[in-house]
């Protein structure tokens, strides 16, 4: 390459100018030389900052990947799109756990009659006390088994009172009530965790599945106890809100055996009448009482 002149400096191509070796510049246009190749250097990063910030340039020579606009609108879409997924998460959450704490409520409110029902049925010595049949034996409200004057009372109370309350049956129904109201709290404080942002919404997801498995569990096992007594028992001694509160299957019907038959109507034929019109069946009707024919 041959010695440039003061022209060439100011003509040159910008990449033959960086290009040159500082030997090959006269003495005395090295001021000038520096001068022009600094100001090219300069506008090169000038450019290359400029596209770099409009996220037209892959590289990142001017800044730092975290600062290239590609990738901060990748970042910025990515957690929209992680609060939003958060949100319903959240709001599928609440209507879940919305939704069980109604099943709880509901069967506590048939727990806690049912327990009044007990206590009703329960035999009452002279002085008031509450008394209930364990076996040969009889138990007072605190567990303690009565003897002499008072279980001889007991037995003649129940005598004249066979199905009176049991034992066992007050017990369950404690027992149950206190673990309604224990599952009730474990999803009342989780739901408050999850809301306070105290914890990941699909740890409290799959918390609120375990709860929703425990209560259909303990539900499953009233159903079975209940479904084991005869119809004496259960007519004697669970009320048909309190069964209702389990499902259809033990709902004690409101129509005499013999009306269904007189009717020609089987238990399932008259469930399927009565379905299919919803708005007869609240309907009164009157024995002996037959519709006009319309003609």
């Amino acid at each position: 390459m041959s010695t440039p002149t003061e022209d060439d400096l100011e003509t040159i191509p910008d990449g033959e100018l960086l290009a040159l070796p500082t030997g090959a510049i006269p003495p005395g246009w090295l001021s000038e030389f520096f001068g022009r190749k600094a100001a090219v250097i300069h506008q090169q990063d000038a450019d290359e900052l400029a596209l770099e910030l409009s996220g037209d340039s892959t590289r990142h020579l001017m800044i730092f990947p975290g600062t290239d606009p590609k990738e901060k609108r990748r970042r910025e879409e990515e957690a929209r799109r992680s609060a939003l997924l958060a949100e319903q998460e959240m709001l599928e959450y609440r209507e879940r756990s919305d939704r069980l704490l109604a099943q709880i409520e509901q069967r506590q409110v048939a727990v806690d009659k049912r327990r009044k029902e007990i206590e009703d049925n329960a035999l009452k010595l002279h002085d008031g006390r509450r008394v209930y049949v364990d076996g040969s034996q009889y138990r007072d409200e605190q567990g303690r088994v009565l003897e002499g004057r008072d279980r001889d009372e007991a037995a003649a109370l129940h005598q004249e009172k066979p199905n009176a309350s049991t034992w066992q049956d007050r017990q369950k129904t404690i027992a149950e009530a206190d673990e309604l109201e224990r599952l009730k709290q474990k999803v009342l404080n989780d739901r408050q965790e999850a809301e306070r942002g105290g914890q990941d919404i699909s740890a409290a997801n799959d918390r609120l599945s375990g709860y929703e498995k425990e209560f259909q569990n303990n539900l499953a096992t009233t159903r079975a106890d209940i479904a084991a007594k005869t119809p004496t028992d259960l007519a004697a001694s669970y009320s048909t809100d309190y069964m209702a509160a389990y499902g259809d299957e033990y709902t004690i019907s409101t129509v005499p055996a013999f009306t269904r038959a007189a009717d020609g109507q089987t238990v399932d034929d008259r469930k399927d009448t009565e379905t299919e019109n919803p708005q007869t069946q609240n309907a009164p009707r009157p024995s002996g009482q037959v519709a006009p024919k319309i003609s």
